[in-house]
């Protein structure tokens, strides 16, 4: 009996130093130090604004992919410059630098105040069939930070990831109002106002490289 306690007592011991072991740890470590690079030049976030028919596109600053589990992402980070925001829809360059310049106004996104907006991604579920995930995040414009949520179609092959993606962000939720100052009785600009679309569609295209 006594030596049937001794080897049990040995086997949890080498078990603990296999657990416990450089060479795993390294492993794990490895893993987490795994980061995918955002390609700035290769990637857009495209929006729309259906009401008024205009879209265009706006180019990121940096981005990333990291905390790899099982071979996947698990967080990113990405900083999207606002001062790139450009629309494509206008036939002329007047008109396109008009809308631009609205845009880019203290009536809607204030970008000399705010010249980045940015977008943590706290968790990425995999689903059942390995090329779709779930996105969950936070999403700061203009100061304000709320949670996102979207699904991304991903692929990987060789050293490149590439993401797809398609959601859509509330004017109200970021403060991204034409007037924000007037007051509810201000029936002109209530109307004007409701001449845009409160959801704006987006559409990220997205590719990574390995670090």
């Amino acid at each position: 009996m006594k030596d049937k306690k001794n080897l049990l007592c040995s086997l949890i011991i080498i078990l603990a130093g296999a657990l416990n072991h450089p060479m795993l740890a390294q492993v794990k470590n490895d893993a987490n130090s795994i980061v995918y690079q955002l390609d700035i030049k290769k990637s857009k976030l495209f929006w729309q604004a259906p009401k008024n028919q205009h879209n265009g596109f706006i180019l990121f600053n940096s981005g990333s992919l990291s905390n790899f589990s099982a071979g996947q992402p698990t967080r990113g980070t990405f900083s999207i410059n606002m001062n790139s925001m450009r629309s494509t829809d206008e036939a002329s360059d007047a008109g396109r630098k008009e809308v631009d310049d609205k845009l880019r106004s203290e009536d809607f996104f204030a970008v000399s105040r705010y010249p980045a907006a940015t977008m943590v991604v706290r968790k990425m579920l995999r689903q059942a069939n390995g090329t779709t995930y779930k996105v969950y995040g936070e999403l700061t414009i203009k100061g304000v930070t709320k949670p996102i949520e979207f699904t991304t179609l991903m692929k990987q092959k060789d050293n490149t990831i590439t993401a797809k993606a398609h959601l859509s962000i509330s004017r109200e939720n970021w403060n991204i109002n034409r007037k924000p100052e007037q007051k509810t009785w201000d029936f002109i600009y209530r109307i004007k106002d409701n001449l845009i679309d409160n959801d704006i569609p987006v559409r990220l295209d997205l590719v990574f490289t390995k670090k």
